[in-house]
């Protein structure tokens, strides 16, 4: 993607014309994209933003409070701004260009932002999520004990907010990505999940959740114990075996909580074993994961049959290995640049 491509995905994106694999690829050049061209996207949404369509959103105060963090770090990493003028203006632009560009990544749910919770415990709660636990692109899934002695598994592309200790009646952590949770029993004190758009309340259980922001759904897998998954007035009851899907347009949720029953947990936990299992996957789900696991950039050729992908890859296995076998099994083709950048074709 160049910066004319960045300015037409913006213009769809406002509109809500857009495919998660389009999105994917719009944060993957943003990441990479200069002060300059920042600036350039900043001037490009400014333009269009009458037909914004979040205007019914309500941010919460802690959507607020995390939008100023991330807005002190992108204008950091803007710092080095042309001067056209005083450095004031400058600075004003930097300021503009970070604050539209994270209007653009909230609306696409890497802010979570339409939390339900209600009490002024819960509140308080988050407030004191003040850890992160992080795991990079590429990097091997890390481990976690909290205060209580649960424990967490923690996924490649992945990041926990977690308290240093619960204090109230309810324990609460924020994921983004994907972790097994292992959670100390405590009915007196619930544990809850917050993931994008919903949450997971829990007594004492195993499960896995699955919640990347460049997914078109989160799945919420229970292993053992039992959950509570609920999105806005939708709540559901799992049991061990089954699995919650959320489904996400660009505007939020998309539809009612899915319950999928006897679901294979096994391939829901393979990353836990070092393994990247598919069943019935399509291409994009593949190669999204594989962009996770070995920090590459993926990008996509077109007329791109749609095939059903089932699977089973050793994360020890390198990255060529792996293409070579979906290039053997499903006849696509992979092009390698630089180690970086993995391009799909026929």
């Amino acid at each position: 993607m160049n910066l004319q491509d960045a300015k037409q995905f913006v213009a769809h994106f406002v509109k809500g014309d857009y495919t998660p694999e389009e999105y994917a690829t719009f944060l993957q050049w943003l990441r990479g994209a200069t002060a300059d061209e920042l600036n350039a996207i900043a001037d490009e949404h400014e333009s269009l933003h009458e037909s914004w369509p979040l205007s019914s959103a309500v941010p919460s105060a802690e959507w607020m409070m995390e939008l100023e963090g991330k807005l002190d770090r992108v204008e950091e990493r803007i710092a080095p701004v042309k001067r056209i003028g005083s450095d004031r203006f400058a600075k004003r632009k930097s300021w503009y260009a970070a604050a539209s560009i994270l209007v653009l990544v909230a609306a696409g749910g890497l802010i979570y932002h339409n939390r339900t919770v209600t009490s002024t415990n819960a509140h308080n709660a988050i407030g004191a999520l003040t850890n992160t636990l992080s795991n990079p692109r590429g990097g091997e899934q890390k481990e976690l004990v909290l205060a209580d002695g649960s424990k967490v598994w923690l996924n490649a592309a992945s990041s926990l907010k977690y308290p240093s200790s619960f204090t109230g009646t309810e324990r609460i952590v924020q994921l983004s990505g994907e972790a097994f949770f292992d959670v100390v029993k405590n009915p007196g004190k619930p544990f809850r999940v917050l993931i994008r758009d919903a949450e997971v309340d829990v007594l004492g259980t195993g499960f896995n959740v699955m919640d990347y922001a460049n997914e078109p759904v989160s799945r919420t897998t229970l292993v053992e114990g039992a959950v509570k998954i609920a999105s806005g007035s939708q709540e559901e009851v799992l049991k061990p075996g089954e699995q919650a899907e959320i489904a996400y347009s660009s505007t939020g949720v998309l539809g009612s909580i899915k319950v999928n029953h006897g679901v294979n947990t096994d391939a829901a936990l393979g990353w836990k074993s070092g393994l990247l299992q598919f069943e019935n996957a399509d291409l994009y789900t593949v190669m999204r994961a594989i962009e996770r696991n070995y920090n590459v950039d993926i990008q996509y050729g077109t007329n791109l049959p749609d095939k059903s992908i089932t699977g089973n890859f050793s994360r020890k296995d390198s990255l060529a290995k792996i293409l070579e076998q979906l290039e053997s099994a499903f006849n696509f083709h992979f092009r390698t640049d630089n180690g970086k950048t993995v391009t799909v074709s026929l």
